[in-house]
């Protein structure tokens, strides 16, 4: 072997076993982070607790021996809910004269669920593995500084798991213009890799040209399989994109799935994969560069449904099923129920606390009738006036208002209904109800009370019959 080629593989070696060192670095801090994160010893790290102040002391000690500055005059520390809650958040600037008023966010919550029933509940995956990926990413990006033109800011969120308290009260409280702030990602679960086989991005839709940016092949490192997902749609579950998401700014949620001990006391630090946080940070790093130094990256001006905010327009899909039967306008016999039901379009338009709503159905209206059960084909029109509450993913409602039902078809028993001489075709009526929903799903209950009478001859009582329905409801919103 002449010397020239001795050299270059003692060269490639070399930098091999520099590139495998540095690797096996990174996942020893990594495990570090996770280890001291998820100890017994802080107790779960439940929001509002001297642990988890403990664990934001930890989080700052990482960001200040890395050097990373603190975010304004915070001194790494915001404080909030009369010190209750901390955010902790550090900045690297840019160096782009026009850039560096830009900024990417990157979060991770570090709250967790505390102590329950004896059980302590550290949260490796949920989510100390978020913080140590953002520890270690923090650094990573801290060494290449010199090549990043928009800032970054690092954010390590208090109380996510009481309601999105510390990125919800960050996004309303800071000086920074909304549209300049080109990108927020959260960071959590991302340490079930191995077991999950991928590591997703949900909100690619949010971003212009998302998908191709998040799955370059250039910037994913060798044993990483990168998912890139257009937007959150997990109707029961949310991190802390939301608040971000509903000021319309692009959001990336970053997680390995929900493969890992999910809020259970088996949610420990041996389980990890840490090989695969390796990875997913070297994405990371190499994701936020691009990004940063993109000057044509912008919004798609999409944003997840579940993320929307003041919507003024709604549709949906309903299904009542219930009970129908006829009421007797005198004397003191009462109609019987039968089963009943009905499948419609619902549309709604918002007015802050107030709505009206137009529906449109097709019933299918039966009762207890003495010469045979009446079972009529219907269409309803409902439209009502709603009371809702102010919050827009999750809340309640009341309404009021009025139905025209028209009867193009019915039987009683086996024969044609007559609507020539015994019953009215055209019904007029109230409706009433409630309903509680978790978007886009609502659940309640749907009255209809007739003013009008479906018989068109009193009995011997002097009794027209009149119908009275009542329904379960569900209705998917779009």
């Amino acid at each position: 072997m002449t010397k020239f080629r001795r050299f270059f593989v003692f060269l490639f070696v070399s930098l091999t076993l520099l590139s495998v060192n540095a690797q096996t670095g990174l996942k020893e801090r990594l495990e570090q982070h996770v280890y001291t994160l998820a100890a017994d010893s802080l107790q779960g790290r439940k929001a509002g607790t001297e642990y988890a102040q403990k664990a934001a002391a930890y989080i700052v000690k990482q960001f200040a021996l890395i050097g990373i500055e603190p975010f304004g005059d915070t001194l790494f520390l915001q404080r909030f809910n009369d010190d209750m809650y901390r955010n902790v958040v550090g900045i690297i600037h840019g160096n782009d004269s026009i850039l560096k008023n830009e900024y990417i966010i990157v979060g991770a919550h570090y709250d967790h669920l505390g102590v329950r029933n004896g059980d302590v509940y550290n949260g490796a995956d949920d989510n100390a593995s978020g913080v140590a990926t953002l520890i270690e990413l923090a650094r990573k990006l801290k060494n290449d500084q010199s090549n990043l033109k928009r800032s970054v800011i690092l954010i390590a969120f208090d109380a996510e798991e009481i309601g999105l308290i510390g990125s919800t009260y960050f996004i309303n409280h800071t000086e920074i213009p909304i549209e300049n702030i080109k990108l927020m990602m959260s960071l959590d679960m991302v340490g079930w890799y191995k077991e999950s086989g991928k590591v997703e991005y949900i909100g690619s839709g949010t971003i212009k040209g998302g998908k191709k940016i998040i799955e370059n092949s250039q910037l994913v490192p060798e044993g990483l399989n990168v998912v890139a997902k257009k937007f959150e749609t997990h109707i029961f579950a949310g991190t802390d994109t939301h608040p971000f998401a509903q000021k319309g700014i692009p959001t990336l949620a970053v997680s390995t799935g929900m493969k890992s001990p999910y809020h259970k006391p088996e949610d420990e630090a041996h389980l990890i994969d840490y090989d695969g946080m390796a990875l997913i940070t070297e994405h990371l790093k190499n994701l936020v560069e691009a990004v940063a130094n993109d000057p044509d990256f912008k919004s798609s001006g999409r944003v997840a449904k579940k993320h929307r905010l003041n919507q003024k327009f709604e549709f949906g899909v309903s299904v009542n099923t219930g009970t129908n039967r006829h009421h007797y306008t005198a004397g003191a016999v009462t109609g019987k129920s039968t089963f009943s039901y009905g499948i419609g379009l619902m549309s709604q338009v918002n007015f802050g606390n107030f709505a009206i709503r137009p529906e449109v159905y097709y019933d299918k209206a039966r009762a207890k009738y003495p010469a045979g059960t009446i079972a009529t084909d219907n269409l309803t029109v409902p439209l009502s006036i709603v009371l809702k509450t102010a919050q827009q993913q999750a809340g309640a409602d009341l309404f009021l208002g009025g139905y025209y039902t028209y009867r193009f078809d019915g039987k009683q028993g086996k024969e044609k209904i007559d609507f020539e001489h015994t019953f009215n075709r055209q019904e007029v009526g109230l409706t009433y109800g409630f309903s509680l929903y978790v978007k886009p799903f609502k659940i309640g209950f749907t009255g209809r009370r007739a003013l009008t009478n479906f018989s068109q001859s009193s009995n011997a009582n002097h009794a027209h019959l009149r119908n009275r329905a009542g329904y379960f409801t569900i209705t998917y919103l779009f």
